[in-house]
Order: C-alpha cells, then structure tokens, then sequence
C-alpha cells in the first residue's frame, strides 16, 4: 500500500476542512465548474463557520445533492440554509427550484418573489440565479423575465452576462455565447467563470485559445483547481502527455472529481511508459467500476509492458469474451497476439493477429507481428507473401534489417522446400518437379535480392555477405545434384568477403560462430576440389577458433594433415 499517496490525500481533505474554513470560496469553484461530487465533499467537511457562511455551505451543499439527483437531500440542506439564517435569498431560491423539479410553478413563484424581496436594490445576482435556475429547466421566457430584472437592478453585473451566455449556449448559439462570456470577462477581469466557460467554448474548436484563456485563469488563481481539468484533457488531445499529467496530477488530488479524470490519468502514465503506476490507479477506478471496459484493456496491456505476458494473455482472453465484438480495437488483437508468441503459442497468435489486420490493414506492426508467428510455426510460405505488404506499408522506413529478416526467412522457406521435396523426389511427377524448380528459383533470386540491398546499405557490415553466402549454398547443393555439372562455387565470393569484413572487427572473437561457418563452406569447397592446401588451411582456421571442432577434425585427418 503507498502510504505516501494516502497521507497525501490525508491531508488535501484536511486542507478543505481547515485552511478554507472561513471561506466557501473553493467549493462554489467546484460546483460552478459542475464537480458536483467534488463541491459535496467540501461542503460536508466545513466547519467553525460563521452563520452567513453556514446558510450558504448548506445552499450550496443543497446545490450539489440536486446535481447528483438527490432531492430529498438537496430540500433539506436548503430548508437548513433558511433555518440558518431565514434573510438568506439563496435558501428560498433552492426550495423554488425544488418545487419546479415537482411541477409545482406557482410554489416556485412564491419562493422566487420571497428571495427577490430580500434582495438589496441594486444586487443583481438573486435575480441572476433565479433565471439560471429557469435555464436549467428550459424555461426560456421565465429566465428572460429574470434577466430582465438582474438587469434593472445592475446592467453592469458580470454574473449577469455569465447567465444570458448560458441561455445562449443552452439555445444553442453558441457564438452568442461567447459573446455573452466576454462581457462578463469585461465587467470583472478575475471572473475566473467567464474564462473557465470561455475556454470550454473554445476547447473543440481552437485548442490553443482555449489553453490560453487557461493560463489567464491560473494567472488569476493558481489553485483553481477546475481548470487543470481541461488543460489535462486539451494536453491529451494533442499529445502532450507529460503535460496532460502535470495538469490531471492537481485535479485528481481533490476528493470527489470525476473517475473519467483518473481514468484519463492511468491511460497517461501507459502512454508514458509508467506501468506500475498505471496499474495503481486503474485498481483505484475499478473500485468504483468494476466492469469498466476500458480499464481492463489498459490492465491488460500495462501486464504485457511488464512482461507479465501470461496475466495479459488470460485478461485479454476475458476482455474480448466479455465485450461486443464491436468494442473490440486492433490494438486488443495486437498486443493479445504479441503476448500469445511471447508466451509460445504461436498458432494461436497467427489466429488473433489475422483479426488485427481485419480491423486495421495499415498497421506495419501488426504485419510485423504476424510475419514473425508464422516464421515460428514454420509457414514461410505465408510469411514471404506478407512482405509484400508490409514492404508497401513500411515505404521509406525500410531498413538493413527488415531485409535480413526477409532474407533469412527466404532462406529458411528454401530449406524446408529443398527437404519436402527430396522426401517425394524418387515418385515426383513433372508438374511437382516444375512447381519446386520455379519456387526455388523465386526464393533465391528474391533471397539475393535482400541480402544484396543490406551489402548496398551497409557495405562495412558482413551479414549481407555471409547471408548471400548462406543462401548461395542452396544453389551448390542443387547444381551438385546434376552430375555433369561443374562445382561452380556459388557461396565462394560472398564468404570470402564476408571473412574479410569480420576479420576486421571480431573483438573478443564475438565474430567466431560465422567465421566458423564460412571456413566450413570454403575447407569443403577446396576439398570437393581436390586441393587439400587451400582445404586444409580453411579447416586448421576452424581450430584455431574451436579447437575441439569435431568436423575439422575429421577433414583433416581424410586428408591426412597434422594438426
């Protein structure tokens, strides 16, 4: 258990009910901001309150529970802020609110008119909250009617403007909103409100105004918690996700914010490569949403980061199994079919890779993937046909050692050609004769087409040379199969090259595996030859290297030289 995290959300709810005790001014920043949760948290845990601060604790407490479609709750605390303090308008405009909420219109009325009657003249917001109150019941010409009055009272009042942009937004004119919002920004420069519902008009479509009327609220109140809410969700959106934590870090430290915030939260530290974390805080959400799609994706993907790919593969299974399949992304098929290879099951994996691709054909990854479980399920055949797209998929991207991989499983596909035809050789009709002839062909010609792209790319590298030479054996072997044909020596130059360049660069003899093998092809070749010299140097070569090199052993005893 990270006691550091609890102590420190210890003390965030202490601060609430301490440092803020005189003062209700942060938790109307959280209900204004629509943090209903949040704003009933902080209220709950006010205390040592004047009276006035008491009666609107309660109003706003009641303010919260109604949000949160607690009624019963919301009547209560308002009939408390009248008891309270029975001069208290905002008291009597909570009861108008819940008797709208029963139909009850003419109770509204009477509530309304009595908390206008307490209103001082020239104070425009009783008024002003009253038409919110109608706006939140679509009743239009009643908040009109209101407005009408707030503006009687105070044409200059900033809450004022704050109420006609929300009646404009609810209407659905949005740029009439905004207009409505600016004023209000105009009548009170640190209205941070206006500047929070003017960045939420902006976040759609202008990012960077919205961060920058962000900024002018943080300028105004480092601690208003509600914007690093946006400026998380705006950095997210973009990318910027060590920003977007920095921002969610200080909104998620307040009791009662949304669990979409941590959600987001965990996603972050995935993306950025914080798994452990991550999993810490999506334990946190499933606490509250146990059946949380999307927390038991990232579950599984965090597992499979953390190389705990069996805890992967078993989530993913029931991941996939739990949810419509039109839920599912490539990515559940992706990382399902990387852990499934990690975990050996590679048939498996060709499987749910396939699906991947059904969802997403664009992914040079997933191509990637599959291509790599069906080299390991021996199905060359298949594998060599993906490169095609893959190669189309990659463009420029290629690199040295996407065609030695090609190459390699070129080679690997030629082998096993070369050994399922020689089982059927002695009863092979013509037309399988022919078949295995101009496969061969295409292996080889496509197989020193690769190696001889990473010799272009990197001629200082040998493995372009030893692989041609690898591949070039096949070509000795078949010639060889014809008796009338000369020993032509195809691997020859391309182990010799390839010897000379790791002969240039075999520190602590990290070279001595592929040296050995090039000395084999060359000590063979000089012996098919006849000429024991040049045959026997290659072979005391190998000794040199391996000494207890049982082949080389063998080749030069034939050959009756000292070693």
């Amino acid at each position: 258990m990270d006691t550091k995290k609890i102590t420190s959300l210890f003390g965030v709810l202490l601060s609430f009910a301490t440092v803020y005790a005189d003062s209700n001014e942060r938790g109307i920043d959280l209900y204004q901001a629509e943090l209903y949760d949040a704003a009933k948290i902080f209220f709950l845990s006010q205390a040592n309150q004047t009276p006035q601060e008491q009666a609107e604790s309660q109003y706003y407490l009641g303010q919260s529970y109604f949000e949160l479609q607690a009624t019963d709750s919301a009547a209560y605390c308002y009939a408390k802020a009248i008891e309270i303090n029975p001069e208290y308008s905002y008291g009597y405009i909570g009861e108008g609110r819940v008797a709208l909420s029963k139909g009850d219109a003419k109770e509204a009325d009477t509530k309304f008119k009595k908390a206008l009657s307490l209103a001082q003249k020239k104070d425009a917001s009783i008024a002003t909250v009253i038409a919110e109150v109608y706006i939140g019941f679509s009743l239009y010409p009643q908040a009109e009617d209101a407005l009408a009055k707030a503006e009687k009272a105070n044409k200059k009042d900033s809450g004022l403007f704050l109420a006609k942009g929300d009646l404009a937004m609810k209407q659905g004119k949005q740029s009439q909103g905004y207009q409505w919002y600016e004023q209000a920004k105009y009548f009170n420069a640190n209205s941070k409100l206006a500047y929070l519902k003017l960045a939420r008009v902006y976040e759609l479509v202008n990012n960077a105004a919205a961060l920058e009327y962000l900024d002018q609220l943080i300028a105004i109140d480092p601690e208003y918690i509600p914007a690093y809410a946006l400026i998380g969700d705006i950095n997210r959106a973009n990318g910027k996700y060590n920003a977007a934590l920095t921002a969610y870090e200080k909104f998620i430290a307040i009791p009662g914010v949304p669990l979409l915030q941590h959600e987001r939260y965990a996603q972050l530290l995935y993306f950025t490569d914080q798994y452990e974390a991550s999993l810490f805080k999506i334990n946190y959400v499933l606490k509250f949403e146990p059946n949380n799609p999307v927390m038991h994706r990232l579950q599984a993907y965090n597992h499979f980061e953390l190389e705990n790919y069996e805890l992967a593969v078993s989530e993913l299974a029931d991941f996939l199994k739990n949810n419509p399949e039109d839920t599912h992304i490539y990515l559940d098929y992706f990382t399902y079919g990387k852990a499934l290879i990690k975990q050996k099951q590679p048939e498996a994996a060709v499987e749910v890779l396939l699906k991947a691709i059904a969802l997403d054909s664009t992914s040079v990854d997933v191509y990637s993937e599959l291509i790599d479980a069906y080299k390991r399920t021996r199905n060359y055949t298949e594998a060599i046909q993906l490169y095609d797209k893959f190669f189309e998929l990659a463009g420029e991207n290629v690199t040295s050692l996407d065609f030695l991989y090609y190459g390699q499983t070129l080679y690997y596909a030629t082998k096993n050609l070369m050994d399922t035809y020689d089982a059927i050789a002695s009863t092979a009709t013509s037309e399988q004769q022919t078949e295995y002839n101009a496969t061969f062909k295409t292996y080889i010609e496509k197989g020193d087409e690769a190696f001889n792209e990473i010799i272009e790319r990197s001629p200082d590298s040998y493995l372009g040379y030893l692989w041609r030479g690898h591949i070039s054996t096949f070509v000795d072997q078949k010639e060889q199969e014809i008796p009338t044909s000369p020993l032509k020596g195809f691997a020859k130059p391309y182990y010799e090259k390839a010897i000379e360049v790791m002969l240039q660069n075999n520190e602590n003899g990290k070279r001595n595996n592929d040296l050995v093998q090039a000395y084999t092809y060359l000590g063979y070749y000089y012996l098919l030859l006849d000429d024991t010299i040049h045959s026997g140097d290659y072979y005391k070569k190998i000794l040199t290297i391996d000494p207890s090199n049982a082949n080389a052993k063998k080749a030069l005893d034939g050959m009756k030289i000292k070693y």
